[in-house]
């Protein structure tokens, strides 16, 4: 694999670390509050006045459209001057959300990216995601937060078993290059969310992606 196709794949295939509801580095139960802190994230959380509509509407279980998140990712690559011609996902990725504070994320997703390097050789990018993660949410008390719309923040994350890997074949050959993906410290990954009956969006700060969720 050359450099300049190496360096345009680790920032797009990175950010999608900052799709999970907590950062990578914390883990919980994915059925919600079973897996997080007792103690609540602060009073701005989902049992608070702040919010409480946008609270009731997120309130629940939810899984990701993970052919949305694929079709970005194409994109995103493409628009960095990559020749993909096809980008698909499989698997789960799901977040329950109590309204009382507490959120379990889980997932075990593959993105498959296949790219045209030119001279008859074509590039096939696997990565897979598999682990869960916990931590007790809140409504960010200094921004906006609307029936529709507010900022979700995090804390009390508990240990992880969040793992990622990709393998890079070129012409069906494993290549020994690997992606590099930087680390993920367990912290606090703010979540710009909206929610409107059954749909719900979530994007990171540090992700161009955004996440469309379906009830149920």
């Amino acid at each position: 694999m050359d450099r300049r196709t190496l360096s345009l794949l680790v920032v797009p295939l990175a950010a999608l670390l900052a799709l999970t509801a907590c950062s990578p580095g914390s883990s919980g139960d994915p059925g919600g509050a079973g897996g997080a802190s007792e103690e609540p994230a602060d009073d701005t959380g989902g049992g608070s006045d702040l919010g409480p509509v946008l609270t009731e509407c997120v309130n629940g279980d939810w899984s990701a459209d993970l052919d949305d998140l694929a079709a970005q990712l194409g994109a995103n690559l493409a628009a960095n001057g990559l020749t993909v011609t096809d980008s698909t996902a499989s698997g789960t990725q799901e977040v329950a959300i109590d309204g009382e504070g507490f959120l379990g994320f889980g997932n075990a997703m593959t993105f498959v990216i296949t790219i045209d390097m030119g001279g008859g050789l074509v590039m096939t990018v696997t990565q897979t995601h598999t682990g869960s993660t916990g931590a007790d949410w809140a409504w960010d008390g200094e921004a906006e937060t609307s029936d529709t719309s507010g900022r979700m923040v995090f804390s009390n994350f508990t240990n992880s078993d969040y793992d990622v890997q990709s393998v890079v074949a070129i012409n069906g050959t494993a290549s020994e290059q690997t992606i590099p993906m930087p680390e993920q410290p367990t912290g606090d990954v703010p979540l710009a969310v909206t929610c409107d009956g059954d749909t719900l969006t979530t994007k990171a700060d540090a992700s161009p992606f955004t996440t469309t969720w379906h009830r149920g």
